[in-house]
């Protein structure tokens, strides 16, 4: 009598750009103040993100956690966002609206609408009024335009300029 064989479970293949579930975590990730990719992140896109190289093993102090095992280390480890994940939630015309933002973080005028919106969608910019009063969007009615101008929010600082280092130097 022979056995059924099961054929072997499909290799993970190295995501090149985030999917929707990666960019939730992985801008989870980025509004939490260590950077730390949240507990409850499903298991398949934690693999994935950590496939990717989009986050890196560390404890909780922030040092790596591969050379804090190798020197006696045997507590919890968690994943935090590295600069190459916060590169991955960019497209090349959002890294340069973010970073072509003025001194007062509004974006340059010429940035594409999709842009912003997309920016907008991810919390990195919000639309602010003549009077700096945040608006819940850009104020276009279908006739006159934008009447609010998109500026860059804390988070969108964050993933331009990463988090403070303070925290890893326990």
């Amino acid at each position: 009598m022979a056995t059924a064989h099961k054929p072997p479970a499909p290799a993970l293949k190295i995501p090149k750009t985030p999917t929707p579930a990666h960019r939730r975590a992985l801008l989870a990730a980025l509004a939490d103040d260590k950077g730390r990719v949240p507990q409850s992140t499903d298991t398949r896109v934690l693999d994935a993100i950590c496939l990717a190289c989009w986050v890196t093993a560390v404890t909780n102090t922030g040092r790596a956690a591969a050379s804090a095992r190798w020197a006696g280390y045997d507590g919890p480890v968690f994943h935090a966002l590295n600069s190459r994940g916060r590169r991955a939630l960019l497209t090349d015309a959002g890294n340069t609206a973010l970073r072509s933002a003025g001194p007062d973080g509004r974006l340059p005028e010429d940035t594409s609408r999709p842009t912003v919106k997309t920016l907008h969608r991810d919390g990195l910019v919000e639309f602010r009024d003549g009077d700096g009063t945040t608006r819940p969007n850009n104020g276009d009615d279908g006739v006159r335009g934008p009447l609010h101008a998109p500026y860059v929010t804390e988070l969108g600082r964050r993933l331009i300029t990463g988090f403070p280092q303070s925290y890893r130097s326990a």
